[in-house]
């Protein structure tokens, strides 16, 4: 049976809360001091802390270096409940580890949540740590790959985060693999059975009036006839992601009045739907990712100071590609395991899996890579596809013939449909006719191919 312990000096408020947590299966001690807490910490580790701001003793925070260390995890689940929380005083608690925040009077429901997502002692074995490292080493950690020292920097960060409610802010240049970054954090979180929602703000860059309603109602959902168009209720990007993770891609693109607006349900833990009169309670994690410098994007005015210092409580830069040393050569091989065995299970292949030979992965060195993880997956992939049992080199080459040298001459006002026909002739003429290398390269499924030929053939009949 997990174990609590609940520091409040309001008696109604601590009986309260007791009757609560007993009734969700925790064994409960209480203290209404600061000294008590420390002495009850003497006796026993909590699974979880829930701790008023405001003590008769000094602040909740104050408790924080007395909590020991759990693994696997790293820190105690640590719950502030304050009726009067300021910026200042989340970024505060943030920094030190809490958990998260409750607003008094607490709202059950999400109090309930928080509890379910506490682990149960039998849920953290040493062994769940031990196997963890072992893929550190040998570089994978999630869906992340790369054992760089650069990135086992990115492993330790995301592993003292995770298992937290904080909002993180991830930075990295295009391709650093920031929507993995995030999609990692919420699988190592105890919201990892929830949704993970994922959003790129840059999707509506226009600002004029109907798109600024656009994305309110994107964000926080409407309700029926809130506007022209809006038939039916619809939840926002909040709601869908009540009980998991919201990932918000390019945040920096988010209109400032939506940033506002964003700011103020992470502070009062509620929203309202466009055209809604009732406030309804947030129950979600923010994960937020830049390809911007922060600080350029709050100089240029892109974005919001306010919501940058809430988000920077807990920040993760992802190093560009150039920097991870040997991290190339394992992600490539890493990918062409992955396609070896799609191609298995797909039934494509039923020879060898394909190997990379030792030049290639000298090329893969030699070469420079702007676009980063992004673009190295890209090139391997198609390098992949082109290639026989050996892959020899990122110039895609079948059978002798350079497709980086082909090309097909367009004259200007050709209809388009024209174009795409010239196109899927030039390139299974470049693979030798292979259907599933010629979808691959030109970035379509085989079954989008094979009807795009259907259609060719009807209409040259």
């Amino acid at each position: 049976m997990p174990h609590a312990l609940i520091v409040e000096d309001d008696p109604n408020s601590l009986s309260g809360l007791s009757a609560i947590l007993t009734a969700d299966g925790f064994s409960v001690d209480t203290a209404t001091t600061l000294a008590e807490a420390r002495s009850a910490l003497t006796r026993f580790i909590p699974d979880v802390v829930l701790i008023d701001l405001n003590l008769p003793d000094g602040s909740g925070l104050d408790l924080l270096p007395s909590l020991p260390s759990q693994p696997p995890d790293g820190a105690l689940p640590v719950i502030v409940m304050t009726g009067n929380a300021t910026v200042e005083s989340a970024i505060e608690g943030l920094r030190h580890g809490v958990w998260d925040y409750l607003l008094k009077p607490v709202n059950i429901p999400r109090l309930r949540s928080l509890l379910a997502r506490i682990p149960r002692p039998y849920e953290l074995t040493e062994e769940v740590q031990a196997l963890r490292a072992t893929l550190r080493e040998l570089g994978h950690f999630g869906d992340m790959v790369g054992r760089s020292p650069a990135m086992q920097h990115v492993y330790d960060l995301i592993e003292h985060t995770a298992p937290t409610e904080a909002a993180v802010l991830i930075c990295g240049e295009p391709g650093t693999s920031k929507k993995i970054a995030a999609r990692t954090i919420h699988q190592l979180s105890r919201r990892r059975k929830g949704p993970l929602v994922t959003f790129d703000c840059s999707a509506q860059r226009d600002t004029s009036g109907s798109s600024q309603r656009s994305m309110e109602s994107v964000l926080f959902g409407h309700e029926r006839n809130a506007f022209a168009g809006a038939e039916n209720r619809e939840p926002g990007l909040l709601e869908q992601a009540g009980g998991g993770t919201l990932f918000l891609d390019q945040i920096d693109s988010l209109p400032a009045a939506q940033q506002e607006a964003l700011l103020r349900a992470l502070d009062s833990q509620t929203f309202m739907r466009v055209g809604g009169s009732n406030r309804i309670m947030t129950d979600f994690r923010l994960i937020a990712a830049s390809r911007t410098p922060m600080r350029e994007a709050v100089a240029s005015g892109a974005m919001r100071e306010d919501l940058f210092q809430r988000l920077s409580a807990s920040s993760i830069l992802l190093p560009p590609l150039r920097e991870r040393d040997d991290d190339i050569a394992l992600i490539a091989e890493t990918l062409v395991d992955e396609l070896n065995r799609e191609n298995h299970i797909a039934g494509i292949t039923s020879g060898s899996p394909k190997r990379i030979s030792p030049a290639f992965i000298r090329e893969c060195f030699a070469t420079e890579w702007p676009g980063n993880v992004r673009e190295l997956r890209e090139r391997v992939r198609r390098a992949y596809h082109a290639s026989g049992e050996t892959i020899e080199t990122l110039r895609v080459d079948v059978g002798g013939r350079g497709l980086n040298g082909s090309s097909v001459q367009v004259t200007v006002g050709t209809a388009l449909a024209d174009v795409e026909d010239m196109l899927i002739r030039a390139t299974l003429e470049a693979v030798g006719g292979t259907r599933h290398r010629a979808a691959t390269l030109l970035g379509i499924s085989p079954k989008t191919l094979y009807n795009k030929l259907q259609r060719m053939k009807l209409e040259s009949s």
